[in-house]
């Protein structure tokens, strides 16, 4: 397919040489690239060699006819752009012109110069654009392809993605399970020292008098030993632990886990394991 009507090529096919010397001075002057060949046999080997954008032949010729001519020329350069110059007015042979060669249009023996090269201009007009909608027609066949195979893959993406949220949701439900009935009480505390977590079993050594730990601050459930020690920890980045009487004399070991990150304070866990 060409854009730029100089670069367009025309195939004049005629076993008379002066009817090719006619065309050929017809468009001297006009920008196109002429080739000419006198038989359909010469016509189809120049085919074979070089890009043709537009055929016009002769339909009476020996050997090779013209309607014979563009049935091949339909099987083997089906977008080529096909004109008969006829000097009979036969239906039968216009039809199976039209029906064998998929002819685009008839010019009659003898032409009008300027009437022939006006149809050469449309019919490489028409060519131009049934070029470019076999262009467009290909790339929106790519693109759906491409569409096709982004949609199978992002089915494909989002059933992994799904699966994996899945398995993270129970492994996060089996920790939470997990951390509910250890023998360690465990409490979990943000960055601002507010109760983010609690396990059962420090629901039942802190929990008293109707008090809720989840979003409680320190300051309203520990003493000020619990306190120092969570203070201590929050200014480094090593774990720290003591030893805490409970009432009742029940002794535990306190052990404060920093959350650090690289940068920032992320929290802390706290652990209460009972000395037997």
């Amino acid at each position: 397919m060409t854009n730029d009507m100089s670069k367009y090529t025309i195939l004049f096919v005629d076993d008379e040489i002066n009817i090719l010397q006619s065309l050929k001075r017809v468009f001297r002057k006009e920008p196109y690239k002429i080739l000419t060949a006198s038989s359909g046999k010469e016509g189809l080997e120049i085919l074979e060699e070089t890009p043709v954008d537009l055929l016009i032949s002769d339909h009476r010729m020996p050997e090779m006819t013209g309607v014979e001519f563009m049935a091949e020329v339909k099987k083997r350069f089906p977008d080529i752009m096909r004109i008969i110059l006829t000097g009979y007015t036969d239906v039968n042979s216009i039809t199976a012109a039209i029906n064998e060669g998929n002819v685009y249009k008839f010019i009659l023996k003898p032409w009008e110069d300027d009437q022939l090269r006006e149809t050469i201009r449309e019919a490489l007009e028409v060519y131009r654009l049934q070029m470019e909608n076999i262009k467009l027609t290909e790339k929106i066949q790519k693109q759906n392809e491409e569409l096709l195979w982004l949609n199978e893959n992002l089915e494909t993406e989002v059933r992994k993605r799904t699966k994996e949220i899945e398995l993270q949701n129970y492994a996060l439900k089996l920790s939470h399970e997990i951390l509910e009935h250890l023998s360690v009480g465990v409490i979990g505390l943000d960055a601002d020292n507010l109760i983010v977590f609690v396990n059962k079993l420090a629901r039942d050594l802190f929990e008293k008098d109707r008090l809720l730990l989840l979003s409680s601050r320190t300051k309203e459930v520990f003493d000020a030993k619990i306190i120092e020690l969570i203070n201590k920890t929050a200014v480094t980045t090593l774990p720290q632990e003591a030893e805490y009487m409970l009432e009742g004399n029940r002794s535990f070991i306190v052990k404060c886990v920093p959350l650090h990150d690289k940068v920032t304070n992320r929290g802390m866990v706290l652990t209460f394991t009972e000395l037997r």
